[in-house]
């Protein structure tokens, strides 16, 4: 399969203070396009989208973003 064009409708622009994968930007590599979409799959070409970052220092980016997020949520702690 390759690009038909349809993935220019959903382009995503570049997140100010955040990065891609963390604002719920997904790449596909073979439109070779960051897109703002629900999906799993590219609308365009039908290859599966990448939700999470390959690069080491990214990847560690993004860990520590979703820690921080889940420690400043407070959790519920039923006594018996």
């Amino acid at each position: 399969m390759t690009c038909k064009g349809i993935c220019i409708r959903h382009k995503a622009q570049k997140p100010v203070g955040s990065g891609r994968y963390a604002s719920g930007q997904k790449r596909c590599q073979i439109c070779e396009i960051f897109i703002k979409w629900d999906g799993l799959w590219c609308p365009c070409c039908g290859y599966r989208l990448r939700t999470k970052p390959r690069n080491l220092k990214y990847k560690a980016k993004l860990r520590a973003r979703a820690k921080k997020m889940a420690v400043a949520k407070p959790i519920a702690v039923r006594s018996r």
